[in-house]
This record gives C-alpha cells, sequence and structure tokens, in this order.
C-alpha cells in the first residue's frame, strides 16, 4: 500500500498538532489548513491526533486517535492501518513531519490557508471588502471539506433523527450565539440578535429556531422571547466564562460530539444568524449553499473593548465577564460602543494589569517572609 502512494505523492504527511487549549472548531480549522498544505506539497496525509497530540477531546477508551471518533478518515489509508504498518517496518524516509509550532503557522500565515475571522497577521492588514474576503475564504473551506471531511455514520444519523423530529417540513432559522471564553472577536449580544430574528419570522410565520450556544443563560432568554419556537441540542453548556470543552464534568469525546453535532445541526438551516465563532463557520463550510447573516465580522468596539489592531489575548477578557457585570435586559444599550471612560481603560489596560501583578507580587513576598 505504501508504494501505491509513493507512486502518486512524494511523502506521507501525519497531521499531529499539540491543540492544547483549543475548542473543537479550531481543530477542524486547523485540520483543513494542513490537508490544504498536503496538496500544495503533494503529500498524502493521515491525520494522527494521538496522546501525543494534547488536547480536550480525545478518548482514549475509544480508537485511540481523535479524529476518527467523529469523521472517517480523510484518505483510504486509515490512522489504525497506517500505525500497523509502522510497527512492521520503518516508514522514517517516507514521512514529512511538522512540529506542532510549524503547523500553526501554516495555519495563520499563509495566504493559501482558511480563515474563519480575521485573526493572526490578518488583524492588522487592510483587508478591503470584508465581504469578499469572508466569501473567498468560505469557498476555499466548503472546497477542503467537501473533498476530505465526513463525519461518522452514527453523528449524521443523530443529526438526521433530531431533524426529523423537530423540524419536520419548517423553515429553519440557525440561530448560532458565543458567550465564555470568547475574546478574540467582538462580543455580539443577545439583543443584537432579535431584530433580526424578528425579520425572519414575518417572512416565515411558522419557522422554527434552533439555537446552538456554549452558555447556559442564553437559552432561557432566547426562550422568553420565542417561545416553543426555539429548539436545542442538549449539548453541555457551561454558566461562566469558561468554555464547555474546559470543564470535567463530560467525557473527552462527548465534548467534542456536542460541538459537532450544533455545527451539522445550523449547517442544515434554511438561513443562519451568527457571530464570530470557528462553530458558526464551519456550519458555512459543510453546507455550500447555507447563507448567513454575520453579526460581528464588521463590528469594531463591543462592550467597551476595541478589537483593531491594539487587540490582544492577555489583557482583553472573555465574553462573559464582560456581559455578567452588566444584567442581560440591559447589554445592547453598549454593545458596540466605547465611551470615554472605557477608551481610557483600554489604552491604559496593559499598564495597569502589570502593575498589578507586580503589586501582587511584593504582597506575596513580604507575607511570605
Amino acid at each position: 500500500m505504501i508504494e501505491e502512494i509513493l507512486k502518486s505523492y512524494k511523502k506521507i504527511h501525519p497531521i499531529q498538532i499539540n491543540m492544547e487549549g483549543a475548542g473543537f472548531g479550531a481543530i477542524i480549522l486547523v485540520t483543513i489548513n494542513q490537508l490544504r498544505y498536503c496538496e500544495r506539497k503533494n503529500l498524502y496525509p493521515i491525520v494522527c491526533y494521538t496522546t501525543e497530540c494534547k488536547n480536550s477531546f480525545l478518548d482514549p477508551t475509544m480508537c485511540g486517535e481523535l479524529w476518527e471518533q467523529y469523521f472517517e478518515p480523510v484518505m483510504p489509508m486509515s490512522y489504525g492501518k497506517f500505525r500497523e504498518i509502522s510497527n512492521q517496518i520503518d516508514l522514517t524516509k517516507h514521512l514529512v513531519k511538522l512540529s506542532s509550532a510549524e503547523a500553526i503557522k501554516v495555519s495563520e500565515e499563509d495566504p493559501d490557508s482558511v480563515y474563519s475571522f480575521p485573526f493572526g497577521k490578518w488583524r492588522s492588514q487592510d483587508l478591503g471588502d470584508l465581504d469578499l474576503w469572508y466569501a473567498k475564504e468560505r469557498k476555499k473551506g466548503r472546497e477542503t471539506i467537501g473533498k476530505y471531511i465526513k463525519p461518522k455514520i452514527h453523528i449524521l444519523q443523530k443529526v438526521d433523527s433530531f431533524y426529523e423530529q423537530h423540524f419536520s417540513n419548517r423553515f429553519v432559522l440557525g440561530v448560532h450565539i458565543r458567550g465564555t471564553d470568547l475574546h478574540y472577536a467582538p462580543v455580539v449580544s443577545p439583543a443584537e440578535y432579535f431584530p433580526h430574528i424578528d425579520s425572519q419570522i414575518e417572512k416565515e410565520p411558522t419557522l422554527k429556531i434552533f439555537l446552538a450556544t456554549d452558555q447556559a443563560q442564553y437559552i432561557p432568554v432566547f426562550k422568553k422571547r420565542y417561545g416553543n419556537r426555539i429548539v436545542y441540542s442538549d449539548s453541555f453548556r457551561s454558566d461562566n466564562e469558561i468554555a464547555p470543552f474546559q470543564r470535567t464534568e463530560l467525557s473527552p469525546y462527548k465534548k467534542g460530539e456536542d460541538v459537532l453535532l450544533d455545527i451539522l445541526l445550523l449547517s442544515k438551516a434554511d438561513f443562519l444568524i451568527k457571530g464570530s465563532s470557528n462553530v458558526g463557520e464551519m456550519a458555512m463550510y459543510f453546507n455550500p449553499s447555507l447563507e448567513c447573516l454575520d453579526l460581528g465580522y464588521k463590528k469594531q468596539k463591543a462592550f467597551g473593548q476595541s478589537y483593531d489592531k491594539d487587540w490582544d489575548n492577555y489583557t482583553n477578557p472573555p465574553a462573559w465577564q464582560l456581559i455578567s457585570k452588566r444584567g442581560l435586559d440591559r447589554i445592547a444599550k453598549d454593545s458596540d460602543s466605547q465611551s470615554l471612560r472605557q477608551l481610557i481603560w483600554y489604552k491604559t489596560r496593559r499598564k495597569a494589569k502589570s502593575l498589578r501583578i507586580y503589586l501582587g507580587k511584593i504582597k506575596q513576598r513580604i507575607l511570605s517572609s
């Protein structure tokens, strides 16, 4: 089998990336970009997210590799077959391996990679017409998923069963809203969704709403307004700023399946309303004809924070920390604003945080002396 592969490909590329701290959508995105890297280099890809690759979704009691817990092998040779052959013969000279840092660099810097929203080097560049930029990225994402990525049959059966039970012959509006640890893009509050959902209801009075969210508090907010139109999966949701995949209450496999089911359920909607998130973007990739209204991609400010070139991971708190400081009924008032007080805080936040850390260390030394 190896000889047949090497007749068409230069070498074999085991995709092995340390994705500690990454969500499930991010893992799919990085995989998409590694597959595109293999196409450029004429390499044969085999996804090998084993225990050597730190992540939150590998269940060691299953197949021993994260990807094939949820998806079919991206190529005819599965991870299991690759491991079997590797145990029999030395394949070293036939392999091309990237370090995790090199693989992440491919995903964050290569122009041919897929970008689900402007991050990395793209944040500091003038992207021009954002509609055109997103259309180009979605086209690449859809092409790659259509060519390589197919969920396991038991996953697809769960999706079909859910749709048959809840949405038979109804117009379905998909709504995805991020909370918890979102801090890489502007936050969109529930209240910002309402006028757009109301507009869709005017067009389709009998529609149902499939609501996908990682924040438990958002479910009653939407149900209060839309009643039995709202349908949602039994995914685990967080009640604070800690993302579900970082919680310990459920198994690694369930963490990934919850997200994948929501992605696929959103992808089957007739129309999608979303904010900036890998989950919503992946739904677009899995359904090439799905249209969406993105409420986050042109926002620059949210709850006092500016997501411009001055943005950083270090001092920008996650979505739920920002939103939970105010009542959910009030947050729409400053969802796209930055007052003078907030601007001053934003411009001085790095120094303030560094000073707090410094003073904390001094206090600790005094107490321990």
